[in-house]
């Protein structure tokens, strides 16, 4: 015989006029067939003891309620606290207005995430003899959440087999709504996939209010003669004070500054920059030629976002756009105005790990006239010839390391005139008094770069993010 035991206690509100303010007590037999469905029991309570209508959503809800109540013992529970117990343990949602419960299979929750809505896209080309390799890419923040969230409701979306559901016309995975202009994002799923969804919003809102500032050092080294191949940056670290260990690694001289770095090969090298000499450092540099510094832009960016710092001049130009004729068929040109970049470019993309490692993907870009003439014609009328010269290079390190990067060369060619003063000068005669040699100038870039992670729950000093440091 079914045993049933429902206390109802009032408990401190013993004559409240609602069940927000009851506590119940109830226990039910530990043999399962001798227990309530979930939709009687909450008949039972919901309607009967607390006036309140109940309402389904959907089809897969009304399908769940029919299973029978699980074991339990309650002392002294709220109306909620009651729901919480039976219809979450179960996978539902549930919504308490007033007089009416409603109970659901799905739950459609929007999120809020601020970031800059944006598109980053780029080429890069290359043309040799009959060979051409062109590589195009495209980034769109917006669309790679999308796609991640519809994984997640993918991979999380499951029916228990228990609940005898046949597929119906709202048992599926609904797709995220996100608009890009307001930065809201709405998910319909279950009560697993919303969790989910919870814990990814988290952690990318997380991974995107971190903060690096990064400080920049960019020399221009022109090279002497015995050094026309280039800098010798297998010397940099002896230099710097290390021993080579012949296998990659360098090891510290203890005569030397305390430093500790690995040579990572060709022109990159990573060094800790709390005790970052730089002026050792230069003083390398300079065995290699004359030493100029062009810039030391210190810019800040959030995780995952491009920061671009720019060296050179703009370049304008215009040129015959279309021909238009008057009333009378006379014929006029019409001109547009354009410009062009010539100098340094560096595009630095940080992404800051849980753990505080920095991975930095670093694009220096180099534009030079192909002839400095043209910098003297003010009636240009196409773009100026350049030639660009760009690497790429991804590198890992820690907050406060210093890397050394290099191996950008360009050759300045330029034509001299020697000869007798003045009458070098001379038309006709002057081929008799002088003589012209042309001159090529070797210099090569590089970049000293420092990321700071910006953590507001430490304080840092403007001398930790690189200020007021003598270079």
């Amino acid at each position: 015989m079914k045993k049933l035991l429902l206390i109802l206690s009032l408990g401190l509100m013993l004559f409240a006029s609602n069940c927000d303010t009851k506590f119940f007590s109830y226990a039910n037999s530990i043999n399962r067939n001798e227990r309530l469905s979930i939709k009687s029991f909450l008949n039972l309570l919901v309607t009967q003891k607390c006036n309140i209508n109940i309402t389904y959503d959907d089809n897969i809800a009304k399908q769940i309620v029919k299973e029978k109540m699980p074991y339990v013992r309650i002392i002294n529970y709220s109306l909620r606290e009651i729901l919480d117990l039976i219809l979450t343990q179960k996978g539902l949602f549930y919504t308490l207005n007033g007089n009416n419960l409603e109970i659901s299979y799905y739950k459609t929750k929007t999120y809020k995430i601020n970031f800059i809505s944006s598109t980053r896209s780029g080429e890069s080309k290359l043309d040799a003899t009959d060979n051409k390799i062109q590589n195009t890419y495209e980034f769109d923040f917006w669309d790679k959440v999308k796609d991640q969230i519809t994984d997640l409701l993918n991979s999380n979306f499951l029916i228990d087999p228990n609940y005898n559901i046949l597929k119906a016309d709202n048992d599926k995975v609904f797709p995220p709504v996100v608009d890009k202009d307001s930065g809201v994002i709405m998910v319909t799923g279950t009560m697993k996939q919303l969790n989910a969804v919870d814990k990814y919003i988290k952690n990318l809102m997380n991974s995107l209010t971190k903060e690096v500032l990064i400080d920049v050092h960019i020399y221009s080294v022109e090279l002497s003669a015995s050094h026309k191949t280039g800098i010798d940056w297998a010397n940099l670290s002896l230099s710097l004070g290390y021993n080579n260990n012949h296998d990659g690694t360098f090891s510290q001289n203890p005569l030397s500054v305390p430093l500790r770095a690995k040579y990572l090969g060709g022109s990159e090298a990573v060094f800790n920059a709390a005790t970052f000499n730089i002026a050792g450092f230069l003083n390398f540099l300079a065995q290699n030629g004359n030493v100029n510094s062009i810039s030391n832009p210190k810019i800040m960016t959030l995780n995952n976002q491009q920061a671009i710092i720019s060296v050179g001049n703009t370049i304008y130009y215009k040129y015959a756009s279309k021909v238009v004729t008057d009333q009378n068929g006379n014929p006029s040109t019409q001109y547009t105005v354009n410009s062009e970049f010539v100098g340094v470019v560096l595009d630095i993309t940080p992404q800051i790990s849980d753990d505080g490692t920095i991975i930095l993907s670093i694009s220096p870009k180099l534009s030079k006239f192909r002839d400095i003439n043209q910098l003297s014609d003010t009636n240009r009328g196409m773009p100026p010839d350049t030639t660009d010269n760009t690497m790429q290079s991804i590198v890992k390190l820690k907050d406060n390391q210093t890397l050394v990067l290099g191996g950008l060369i360009t050759n300045d060619k330029t034509l001299q005139v020697n000869g007798v003063p003045v009458l070098k000068e001379i038309p006709l005669i002057k081929y008799l008094f002088s003589s012209r040699e042309r001159i090529t100038d070797k210099k090569e870039l590089v970049f000293v770069i420092t990321p700071h992670i910006i953590d507001f729950k430490k304080k840092k000093t403007l001398r930790d993010l690189g200020f007021g440091q003598i270079h």
